[in-house]
């Protein structure tokens, strides 16, 4: 437990410092943090001592004979299945905190909503400089009746 603890303080630090960035950076890490945790546990379960199902007595006594400290068929297989779900119970533990309820949809939304502002911001900004300067009005005002257009067909 003093892995996970460590683990889940370093996490932390790193969304605390991106927090300050952006909602892209936070998403970003938080995805680059997930997908290292996860890779660790998919390696983690790699070492787990692998269940050994003797085909027959010989083999059991091979064992035995060779190697005492693997413990008998039905506890190793115990064995490795609560480990296994140890781990997985563990990687979901530690980003419960981010993407509980609607956490990550609310921030992933934000996100997409101020890089499409941005987005629109520098066209418009463009396309208005660039027309000629009575033309430029007749734009945005014609822009604009689309847009409300379009918001009251949706409601």
């Amino acid at each position: 437990m003093e892995y996970y603890l460590q683990i889940q303080q370093h996490l932390e630090q790193l969304l605390n410092r991106t927090s300050s960035s952006s909602d892209l950076a936070l998403l970003r890490i938080l995805q680059l943090v997930h997908h290292q945790t996860s890779t660790l546990v998919e390696d983690l379960k790699a070492y787990e001592l692998p269940t050994f199902v003797p085909r027959s007595p010989a083999d059991s006594n091979i064992n035995k004979a060779f190697n005492t400290s693997i413990p008998a068929v039905g506890h190793s297989s115990t064995i490795s299945a609560s480990t296994t779900a140890l781990l997985e119970t563990v990687l979901e533990d530690l980003f419960v905190p981010h993407t509980e309820g609607q956490r990550y949809i609310e921030k992933e939304s934000k996100s997409l909503r101020e890089l499409y502002a941005g987005y629109l911001a520098a066209f418009t900004r463009y396309h208005v400089s660039s027309t000629p300067p009575g033309l430029s009005e007749l734009v945005l005002i014609y822009f604009g009746r689309n847009a409300l257009k379009k918001q009251n067909r949706r409601c």
